[in-house]
């Protein structure tokens, strides 16, 4: 059994999770918008991810250590305790693609506003987007639905510029062979041109007011 705190925007611990944790490490290589999914390398290996805290921001080329965690590890019936809020955001991130009763089709939008929605009552959100919270809270959880979900969990918060994400993604798959890293981009393109902050950073502010335009 290993312990594990995460600081939450409230600075909550999220208790004891059972199970076998280990420490990898996660970079922000790039993305096509301000939402996800974000493509990240865990351990090298390539890996899209969504966000889950609109807090902290990114930049391209930061990496952190995070514990991966499967998410029947959050497993719980007490839908006031924080878990259940990790529980919310895999059954949210599951309809990514999915289409509702009228429908709908949840975009890469309506996911990320939702997931930012658990743990940020006050953000903005679409009303599919508050559609998707809604049934996340009456949903009836199993551990075979939330294992093939994995969440990656900062183990510390460096001091400096940037704060490290809790992100979600599908749960490995052991049959399929890793995906190939992405050539690395030149130090020089990196610092050069002076934009990497603004372009790169992953800013949930920004991009609400992209997906409202």
């Amino acid at each position: 059994m290993k312990k594990i705190v995460c600081l939450l925007s409230t600075a909550l611990c999220f208790g004891t999770l059972t199970g076998m944790v280990k420490a990898d490490t996660l970079k922000y290589v790039n993305s096509s918008s301000d939402i996800g999914p974000y493509h990240m390398q865990l351990n090298g290996e390539n890996v899209g991810l969504f966000c889950l805290d609109d807090f902290r921001d990114i930049t391209v080329g930061e990496s952190w250590q995070v514990d991966v965690v499967s998410g029947d590890q959050f497993y719980t019936t007490n839908t006031h305790s924080t878990n259940f809020k990790y529980e919310e955001e895999a059954y949210i991130y599951s309809k990514l693609g999915d289409k509702d009763s009228h429908g709908h089709t949840y975009t890469n939008t309506d996911v990320q506003e939702a997931l930012w929605s658990i743990f940020d009552h006050n953000a903005d959100t679409n009303k599919w987007a508050e559609d998707l919270v809604s049934k996340a809270g009456d949903f009836h959880y199993t551990t075979s639905f939330l294992d093939d979900y994995s969440f990656y969990l900062p183990t510390s918060w460096p001091h400096g510029f940037g704060q490290p994400q809790d992100m979600i993604g599908d749960a490995p798959d052991p049959s399929q062979p890793p995906t190939a890293p992405a050539p690395e981009p030149s130090t020089l393109l990196l610092l050069g041109t002076g934009l990497m902050g603004a372009a790169g950073a992953v800013r949930r502010k920004v991009a609400v007011r992209i997906s409202n335009r």
